[in-house]
């Protein structure tokens, strides 16, 4: 029997190579994609890398006719930004700094979840994996709405879309992040090391998460250890979303 067959996307990121890294390891097939592909030398073995850009309206069928035999057991949706300098209150926040990044966090899953739902249906695992924030969960510190609105919207959609799919046994999950050590977020803690110990510091762990530990969650959701869960948003944070304060 071939090994199951994972698209994902975002792999060039910190979460999104973590992610390549814990599906080939755990001997599934994987297509990785995103936007600028990482060099060779830092490229996960095995894996089929993709070039594709998700603002692009277009690319969601290419990507889905890339999948081998025409068929796909998981779906992760980890291509994401965060405009630091660029988003922050809605009532600042420039109108394409805005459409940007609802067309990378949430248009570009929105479309490439449906273009690959034939696939889906056809596959074994038949699991879809969302990255989403425990910044659409909650308020933030400092504003960054944009962002966070993209992020809300992503966890609402996976509900919707867990829903509507569970008759046909797909399941549709949330993985919510809280700080994790990557390098679009280091260079913020190296610039402002105060604001690095204040989230160790509200953080009941005590650390900063890896990629590493978002990747274990999805392969988890994925698995068929998580057959009978669905709409859920399992939360990546060391704790931290569970404190008033």
């Amino acid at each position: 029997m071939n090994p199951q067959t994972v698209l994902v996307t975002g792999a060039a990121g910190g979460i999104g190579s973590a992610i390549v890294a814990r599906l080939r390891g755990a001997g599934r097939r994987v297509i990785a994609t995103d936007v600028r592909l990482p060099a060779a030398a830092d490229r996960v073995e095995g894996a089929i890398y993709v070039a594709e850009d998700l603002r692009d309206p277009t690319a969601a069928a290419r990507l889905a006719a890339a999948v081998p035999e025409g068929i796909l057991d998981g779906l992760v949706n980890a291509a994401g930004v965060a405009m630091f300098g660029r988003d922050g209150s809605v009532f600042d926040v420039e109108d394409d700094t805005w459409d940007d990044t609802m067309r990378v966090n949430l248009d570009g899953m929105r479309r490439l979840t449906r273009a690959a739902l034939p696939l889906l249906r056809s596959g074994r695992g038949r699991s879809i994996v969302n990255i989403a924030s425990i910044a659409g969960t909650r308020g933030m510190d400092s504003p960054l709405d944009a962002y966070q609105v993209s992020k809300a919207a992503v966890v609402s959609l996976s509900r919707s879309i867990a829903i509507q799919l569970g008759p046909e046994g797909i399941r549709c999950n949330t993985v919510c992040p809280g700080a994790i050590s990557t390098a679009m977020i280091d260079p913020l803690y190296q610039a402002t090391p105060a604001r690095r110990d204040d989230m160790l510091a509200r953080t009941p762990l005590r650390r900063l998460g890896t990629p590493e530990d978002v990747a274990a969650a999805v392969e988890f959701l994925l698995s068929d250890d998580a057959s009978f869960i669905t709409a859920l948003d399992l939360i990546v944070d060391g704790g931290w979303s569970a404190q008033t304060k």
